[in-house]
């Protein structure tokens, strides 16, 4: 059975007042990107379902807290599209407090943008690769 109404909200406060007042099966619980350009939103929906992956099995306890780590994730990554924030200063944060080495990092990156069209995609994901590779970035 469909839901009667499906709701996307901008902001996660939105969402978490849905929540209390128990509309929570009826909303979308993530919020919206609605500033981002389409592959801009698959690019980050990407990284951030790889840095914080749910595990067939795991727990409601444990899928709730990668729930939230997601929504961090995203609101950071959607911070430097927006602007609000250098990519560089995101990637370094991100690496250092995932523990990620540069090499794996990068890989992340590339395979995020991959199959997707934009300039600035397939602009990054060159740049990407040819830092894989050891070119000038590298």
């Amino acid at each position: 059975m469909l839901p009667r109404v499906m709701e996307v909200y901008p902001r996660i406060e939105q969402v978490r007042e849905a929540a209390v007042e128990g509309r929570y099966e009826m909303v979308a619980a993530v919020p919206s990107e609605s500033g981002l350009a389409p592959d801009m939103v698959t690019f980050v929906r990407r990284i951030v379902e790889t840095l914080a992956p749910i595990k067939e099995g795991d727990e409601r306890k444990i899928i709730n807290r990668v729930l939230n780590v997601r929504n961090q994730f995203r609101r950071e990554l959607t911070d430097v599209f927006e602007g609000k924030k250098k990519f560089q200063e995101w990637y370094d944060g991100m690496r250092t407090s995932l523990g990620m080495r540069d090499d794996q990092m990068d890989r992340v990156i590339y395979d995020a943008l991959e199959d997707l069209s934009s300039p600035e995609a397939v602009e990054m994901r060159t740049m990407f690769e040819d830092k894989l590779r050891g070119g000038v970035l590298g």
